[in-house]
């Protein structure tokens, strides 16, 4: 699996920091790949400028969250092949629902296993 291009989207910067410093133990990505947005609006802007192999993406942000970054990256960019993941806190088990039914490929609940993210992301880009 060559080196892959992951974008990270959470509106907290100490969330994402921690997320790209696992991501970068995981094969195949390293820490030059990794790309971070603040917001969904920001995710899609740059998802519309770049070519990434998987993005992880928070539920809950300001100006669009992750249900809505999910949908239009499915609808109108029509990028379906783009596996996109959702990371959730718990207890929001109808939105990672609605996040599956609109086209997310898989979920993490929050905090992250670092077993589970490896699992994930490896199934994914393989």
């Amino acid at each position: 699996m060559g080196t892959k291009s992951v974008l990270v989207v959470d509106d907290s910067s100490t969330f994402r920091q921690l997320l790209c410093m696992s991501l970068s133990r995981v094969d195949g990505i390293s820490a030059s790949n990794i790309t971070e947005a603040g917001d969904g609006q920001e995710a899609l802007e740059k998802i519309r400028e770049g070519k990434f192999d998987l993005v992880l993406t928070d539920i809950r942000m300001p100006r669009m969250d992750g249900l809505e970054l999910v949908r239009q990256v499915r609808g109108e960019i029509g990028k379906d092949e783009l596996p996109i993941v959702i990371i959730s806190t718990k207890g929001s088990e109808q939105e990672v629902e609605l996040g599956l039914s609109i086209g997310a490929n898989g979920y993490l609940s929050k905090p992250i296993s670092m077993v589970k993210l490896r699992e994930l992301i490896t199934s994914l880009l393989n």
